[in-house]
């Protein structure tokens, strides 16, 4: 049996569209997400890697995986249920979208346990949950087959067993509130009911990875390291992000009491609601055990919160102070050059070290 890495890194990448709409590329990564929770809850061991070969591609075990889940991932705002038709249409003599999708088998379906699934948000018109493509009703496998075989001329029915449909049932507007409940009960199942926890800062952690892996380009990959490290989150990376936040858990930030204080200190009101809107990204990237950048700008600040007697500094002019530092500082991005950011990241170091 070959390595299923090496398959997958040495097979061609067939052209995709992409995530070209907005939301289309939000419910693709949000319910990619939702299942990862999932296998994380049941103690599954994953990889996760977007965009390559197709939205979404699941491996298990993590270490060397033997199997392999190819998912297409298809939205639309009609109640109506999406027709075969849809998906076995070959525009302008092109690929269908079932077609595409068992492209994904060429070189390695005969070596390794892989399926190709697609996914939609509203039913089929032959199927309103997880089903094979083998389970069928007759004339539904039927047209399907006769589809495949006219498209693929070596396909057989055999093949329809690596084919499955699922259905989410979760509308475009009510995937956000979906992922939040189901990071809810992961944070629950792992640190109890009252773990008092920043639910959406991890979501945005999360988020944020799952964004950067969606746009490494695939065809740049060309070894299993480069795999894994640039295209893939796995079980054992969310696991880290799990336990440093819990490590790092303090008393939510006072924004009421900060504000308060810095108006006092003659902060302008724009000022201060420049500062309140960078608050959210600045803690993910402070909790973000993976953003080297921002944990070293946060530990220069960290050395400048107390004097040499170790007296805390007055809040305004600390962070005036690491304004003035990160600016200077040509070891720091540019993109971390922004004078608000810098106030609520050291507002933050500020709040934790004190």
């Amino acid at each position: 049996m070959g390595n299923l890495f090496s398959d997958l890194t040495s097979k061609p990448q067939r052209e995709i569209a992409g995530s070209d709409a907005a939301s289309r590329f939000d419910y693709q990564k949000n319910w990619a997400f939702c299942r990862m929770m999932r296998k994380h809850i049941a103690d599954e061991s994953y990889l996760i890697a977007f965009e390559y070969h197709d939205d979404v591609l699941f491996l298990s075990p993590a270490d060397h995986p033997t199997s392999a889940e190819f998912f297409q991932v298809k939205t639309s705002s009609a109640s109506k249920p999406r027709a075969l038709s849809s998906i076995t249409t070959r525009p302008n003599k092109n690929a269908s979208i079932v077609g595409k999708m068992f492209s994904n088998l060429d070189g390695i379906c005969s070596s390794h346990d892989v399926r190709v699934v697609l996914v939609s948000n509203n039913a089929f018109e032959f199927a309103d949950k997880e089903l094979c493509a083998k389970d069928l009703d007759e004339k539904f496998r039927k047209r399907l087959l006769d589809k495949l075989v006219d498209e693929i001329p070596q396909f057989d029915e055999k093949r329809l067993e690596k084919l499955h449909f699922l259905v989410t049932g979760v509308t475009l507007e009510a995937m956000q509130s979906f992922l939040e409940g189901e990071a809810m009960e992961l944070f629950c199942h792992k640190f109890g009911e009252d773990h008092g926890l920043n639910i959406r800062t991890w979501i945005r952690l999360i988020q944020g990875e799952i964004t950067r892996r969606n746009n490494q380009p695939s065809d740049t990959i060309t070894t299993t390291d480069e795999l894994i490290e640039k295209k893939c989150i796995g079980q054992a990376l969310v696991e880290g992000t799990l336990n440093h936040m819990h490590a790092k858990t303090r008393q939510t930030l006072d924004v009421a009491t900060i504000s308060s204080y810095l108006t006092a200190s003659g902060w302008a009101m724009a000022d201060l609601i420049r500062f309140q809107k960078k608050l959210p990204e600045a803690s993910t990237d402070y909790y973000n055990p993976l953003n080297g950048e921002v944990k070293g700008i946060a530990d220069k600040m960290r050395s400048i919160v107390t004097d040499e007697n170790g007296l805390p500094a007055d809040l305004d002019d600390f962070l005036d102070k690491c304004i003035d530092a990160a600016m200077n500082d040509g070891s720091i991005g540019n993109i971390y050059k922004q004078a608000d950011y810098l106030r609520a990241l050291g507002a933050i170091v500020y709040y934790d070290e004190i």
